[in-house]
C-alpha cells in the first residue's frame, strides 16, 4: 500500500504531535504469519547461524522440538508486516523511510517452531522527544494459532531532526556507508 501523499506533506510539528497521539494505540494485525520449514532454514543461512535445529527436523525433534526451530530473530519479518500500516496510514505520522531504528529488545516466552502461525498485536507504547528527534517505542506481542504467547519485542524508532532541514534518510545513508566508496 503507498503511503498517503497527505502522510508525506504533515509538517514537522503535525508528524510529532500525531506520534505523541499515538501512544496507546493497539491493533491485532488481520493477517497471519505462517512459520515454514525452508523460511527457518533460508533465515538461518542468510545469518549465518549453524544450529542444526535450524536446519534438521530430526535434530530438532532430539532436542524436545516439534519442528525446525525458528531463528531469533525470524518474527521480526512478522512484527515488519504487521507495523507498516503504522506507517502507510500515518498513525505514527511519520513513513518508514522516515525513521531509524534505535534500538530493539525481544523476550521469548517460547520458542518459534516450523508449522507456528503467528498473529501480531502491535502496540504503540511510548512517544518522548529528545534534542529535538521525535522517538517512538512500538512493542509487538506474538502469538501462536493455539493462543500461546510466543514473544514480545519493543522497537524505538527515531524520527526528525532539530531543525527540519535535514533528510534523516540521508544522514543514515552517510553513516552506514561511511569510508565505502561507490564503483
Amino acid at each position: 500500500m503507498p503511503i498517503d501523499a497527505s502522510v508525506t506533506d504533515l509538517t514537522a510539528d503535525e508528524k510529532s504531535r500525531r506520534a505523541a497521539e499515538a501512544v496507546g494505540y493497539h491493533r491485532v494485525h488481520p493477517d497471519t504469519y505462517l512459520v515454514g520449514r525452508e523460511k527457518v532454514r533460508e533465515y538461518a543461512i542468510a545469518s549465518q547461524f549453524t544450529d542444526p535445529r535450524f536446519f534438521d527436523l530430526e535434530a530438532a525433534r532430539a532436542a524436545g522440538y516439534a519442528d525446525l526451530v525458528a531463528p531469533p530473530m525470524l518474527v521480526s519479518v512478522a512484527g515488519v508486516v504487521a507495523n507498516r500500516h503504522l506507517f502507510d496510514d500515518g498513525v505514527v505520522g511519520y513513513g518508514a523511510s522516515q525513521l531509524i531504528q534505535a534500538d530493539e529488545s525481544m523476550t521469548y516466552h517460547q520458542p518459534v517452531v516450523a508449522g507456528h502461525e503467528l498473529t501480531v498485536h502491535v502496540h504503540v507504547d511510548k512517544y518522548r522527544q529528545v534534542g529535538g528527534f521525535d522517538m517512538v517505542t512500538i512493542r509487538n506481542e506474538i502469538y501462536s494459532q493455539d493462543d500461546e504467547h510466543l514473544v514480545t519485542f519493543s522497537t524505538t524508532l527515531i524520527g526528525g531532526t532539530p531543525d527540519d532541514t535535514v533528510d534523516i534518510g540521508e544522514v543514515a545513508a552517510n553513516v552506514v556507508m561511511h569510508g565505502v566508496m561507490a564503483s
